[in-house]
């Protein structure tokens, strides 16, 4: 008979994590399609308000200092208050970003409507991973976040592939701010999902927090991010750009070219989660990034469209795997905070994606695969680092 309540219990404990779940994959998917727009709109705000690279790049710079900023807030409103009141105002402000874009008319509603889609969009992306890595086990936290990847391929994959088949007919406009309705639906499912409560009733335990910021474990893990994400953010704000300016690709073209790095993305996160069971997180790391340093060298070296395409897919294959590596490992060594610690690793990682996305605009454009090479052979350098510092530790 308690055999069968252990069950019991067990079953109805999955079935309540189900749409919490389901919860945190949406809100990755919205994630991702928010943080691709810049990279798809990108080439056509700077036809209509006729920037040069330098604006561009402080146009472009305003998403990832937006998420910045999202990301600094989401892990302690969360771990004190819980998850459902901050999803929903999250997802409000991101469709109000995306409104003012579709119908900006100037230069400086284009930047305030990026910063809010930013700001909206880091919080999403933070307390998705923490709300995916709460409802998670040890054993299937990396599989789980490797899923929540694929969620986030799904969303920014959407918006490249519907403006390179859209963009010859129809603005920008109507994709945009279809996107943001489209967003909107999700508030009402969030709504009705039980979701985690605050673990912190009485308030954050600020002194745990300033010892934890302190730990070389997770500054090592955050840095191993920091030019992870600056990678991704270059990658997807600036591909189309490149390959239009100095590749000779057309619009739809270089579009194509985007959805296939968000691809290649989606592709290596699915079978992450297998790969996970049979080789170490330092091999798989590892030989990730130099598909993604090769990739970004066949891009920078040739300029047939096969062989292009042939790069960006496996620039998004080798990015696969380091959020999910990393983010399930601050999951497993601070479940007490995970909020916070959540919080405290993405914001050195947007911090990275903010001065490596502004690094483009100082230096010579066309030296911008060079910039993503030197970046992605960083992040198994300082992930490598890290577990040696563990080795030594145990």
């Amino acid at each position: 008979m308690k055999v069968t309540n252990i069950k019991q219990e067990t079953v109805m404990s999955s079935k309540s994590k189900f749409p919490v779940l389901m919860a945190g994959f949406a809100g990755m998917a919205f994630f991702g399609l928010a943080f691709v727009v810049m990279g798809a709109v990108l080439p056509s705000l700077i036809s209509k308000f006729g920037l040069d690279t330098s604006q561009a790049s402080t146009v472009a710079g305003l998403l990832p200092i937006g998420i910045l900023l999202g990301s600094v807030i989401f892990g302690p409103v969360i771990d004190r208050y819980g998850y459902k009141r901050l999803m929903i105002a999250a997802t409000v402000v991101t469709v109000a970003g995306m409104e003012l874009l579709a119908f900006c008319s100037s230069v400086y509603m284009a930047r305030i409507s990026i910063f809010v889609i930013g700001f909206g969009g880091g919080i999403l992306n933070g307390i998705s991973n923490a709300l995916v890595s709460d409802a998670s086990t040890d054993k299937n936290r990396s599989a789980n976040l490797s899923i929540l990847g694929v969620f986030y391929t799904i969303g920014a994959i959407t918006i490249p592939l519907l403006f390179a088949t859209l963009s010859k007919t129809i603005s920008y406009t109507p994709i945009v701010a279809g996107a943001g309705v489209v967003m909107t639906l999700s508030v009402f499912y969030y709504a009705f999902v039980s979701f985690p409560d605050g673990k912190f009733k009485q308030g954050i335990p600020f002194k745990k927090v300033l010892s934890m910021a302190k730990e070389p474990a997770l500054l090592l893990l955050s840095f191993t991010i920091f030019f992870q994400s600056g990678i991704e953010g270059i990658a997807s704000n600036w591909t189309s750009s490149y390959l239009e300016l100095e590749k000779g690709f057309d619009k739809e073209s270089a579009l194509y070219a985007l959805s296939l790095i968000v691809m290649g993305i989606g592709a290596g996160r699915i079978v992450l989660g297998f790969l996970l069971r049979k080789i170490s997180k330092n091999i798989i790391l590892t030989i990730s990034i130099l598909i993604a340093a090769l990739g970004t060298l066949i891009m920078y070296l040739f300029t047939s469209q096969a062989a292009v395409s042939a790069g960006t897919f496996m620039i998004g294959l080798g990015l696969a795997s380091t959020f999910p590596i990393v983010l399930s490992e601050v999951g497993e060594k601070y479940k007490e905070m995970s909020g916070t610690a959540f919080s405290f690793a993405l914001v050195i990682a947007l911090t990275g994606n903010t001065l490596i996305n502004l690094l483009v605009g100082a230096l010579d454009f066309k030296q911008f695969p060079i910039l993503l090479i030197i970046c992605s052979l960083l992040v198994p350098v300082i992930y490598l680092i890290n577990y040696q510092y563990f080795r030594s530790k145990n």
